[in-house]
């Protein structure tokens, strides 16, 4: 028979082996046998992964005997060796004696100070946008990013250093992105970029020695060349994308041993998770309640930061940096919708997924419903305008006191009239996400890659239709 968990745990005190490379020969008191390795340390019981179906299981150093005693002693000395140096070259004490797919994320993100960007049923992250002075494995990381599957358990942390959406820009965040500029040139950014290459890479290569060389990502125009390091089911990943970004993930073992490509979700599923994440309100708002936040910071990655989002609702593992490179974005990291929509109905399709675009040329909520009552989120090109923004946040502002609904319809109607009297400026290009509507009051919800300030703002159908581009892009089950 096959052995459980309690019955490994049971049967620990009779366990013998022998060295087969990394992995272990264990066999339990009934004659069973399965292949094991040392894992790393929880608490005070020693972790081992079964090879035959990748499990973890937690034994009692106690419990060993013999060469497996003696094996898995040493193995968790050198862990914490090894432990002490990661973490004095990484400047924060973030790594730990537990595998990095059961490490709970908020722990690792209280240890480098991110802030939680998202939280839903399904996935949680954290991100911060950092100062001059703080440093991961000697360099600076404009943005560090930390995602986290349903149960809370990490699943990939990200740090970015210097890069063409980042460096030397002047950008504001949320609404004042547009009033800013990228200072940067493709020389200085070279330069940049190097500097923090060789510093990271010195700084793991001192503790973890030489890396391996490999392609790394989830398609063809993500997988990339890389240096891969492996310590105790952390895999961190070190990359240079020419004229691009410098980049470390670290992420579970298996991950980067299926070289970045994530296990497809079922349809079926998807479509079960979407219809139960939809919020049906008394006063007649509708609108999607679990869509993960992506806060774009100080640069122009509206586009793939609003992509991520959409992706990661229908179950695709999304970045919004690699997507930014796919979208050919300039100094300052504009993107192009055209370069950026070929990649993503690849990516889509290879997931069993499908995707629809569309032009209207008079938003209105009946262009969204069938959408958002099968719980997908409909990204729409605009421009983010004064105007447009004063309404949707004053609107929102409000809504919370509001218990005459019909006079609260008649009241918006009223101003949004004055609103769509000015003249439309083509300017301030954005995209974000349509999210709910209200056909009772003729409104639309409006979430932005700006932070949770922006997650859901309400604002009258014909200002959306006097802001709009006219553009609508749906990712389906």
């Amino acid at each position: 028979m096959k052995p459980t968990l309690s019955l490994l745990l049971l049967a620990a005190t009779c366990l013998s082996s022998h060295a087969i490379g990394e992995w272990r020969v264990l066999k339990d008191g009934e004659g069973g046998q399965i292949r094991a390795r040392f894992e790393g340390v929880q608490k005070d019981k020693y972790l081992l992964r079964r090879e035959s179906d990748g499990k973890l299981f937690e034994v009692s150093p106690g419990m060993l005997m013999g060469e497996d005693r003696t094996s898995f002693d040493a193995q968790a000395k050198q862990l914490s060796e090894e432990l002490a140096k990661l973490s004095k070259m990484a400047g924060y004490a973030l790594f730990s004696g537990t595998p990095f797919e059961v490490r709970q994320a908020s722990e690792i993100a209280a240890v480098l100070h991110l802030d939680q960007e998202s939280k839903t049923k399904h996935c949680a992250s954290w991100r911060a946008y950092t100062g001059d002075s703080y440093r991961l494995f000697g360099a600076r990381p404009y943005s560090v990013a930390l995602y986290a599957d349903q149960e809370g358990n990490a699943s990939i942390l990200s740090a970015v250093f210097s890069n063409k959406g980042d460096f030397k820009s002047t950008m504001g965040q949320g609404e004042k992105h547009f009033e800013g500029k990228s200072e940067a040139d493709e020389a200085s950014l070279a330069k940049a970029m190097a500097a923090d290459e060789q510093t990271v890479l010195s700084s793991i290569t001192a503790a973890l020695g030489q890396p391996k060389m490999e392609h790394f990502g989830d398609s063809r125009k993500t997988r990339k060349k890389v240096m891969r390091w492996d310590w105790n089911g952390h895999s961190l990943i070190l990359s240079n994308q020419e004229g691009e970004y410098v980049s470390l993930s670290i992420v579970p073992l298996q991950l980067a041993d299926a070289g970045g490509k994530t296990a497809r979700v079922k349809d079926g599923d998807i479509r079960k998770q979407l219809a139960e994440d939809i919020v049906k309100m008394d006063n007649g708002d509708v609108y999607l309640g679990q869509i993960p936040m992506v806060n774009q910071g100080p640069k122009g990655y509206c586009v793939p930061a609003t992509f991520e989002r959409a992706m990661r609702t229908a179950g695709i593992e999304a970045d919004m940096y690699l997507l930014a490179m796919i979208g050919k974005s300039g100094m300052g990291g504009g993107t192009s919708v055209e370069y950026l929509l070929d990649e993503v109905r690849q990516q889509v399709r290879s997931k069993g997924r499908r995707t629809e675009d569309k032009s209207v040329k008079e938003l209105r909520v009946r262009d969204v419903k069938g959408y958002i009552d099968k719980g997908i989120p409909v990204m729409w090109t605009m421009r983010s305008l004064k105007p447009y923004n004063e309404t949707a946040n004053a609107n929102t502002a409000r809504r919370s006191s509001v218990v005459d609904w019909p006079g609260w319809a008649a009241e918006i109607a009223a101003k949004a009239a004055e609103v769509v009297k000015q003249e439309s400026e083509q300017d301030a290009h954005h995209i974000c996400m349509i999210v709910g509507y209200n056909e009772k009051t003729n409104e639309l919800a409006v979430s932005d890659s700006w932070g949770a300030s922006y997650e859901r703002r309400w604002v009258p159908t014909t200002v959306a239709n006097w802001a709009s581009s006219g553009g609508l892009f749906m990712i389906l089950p």
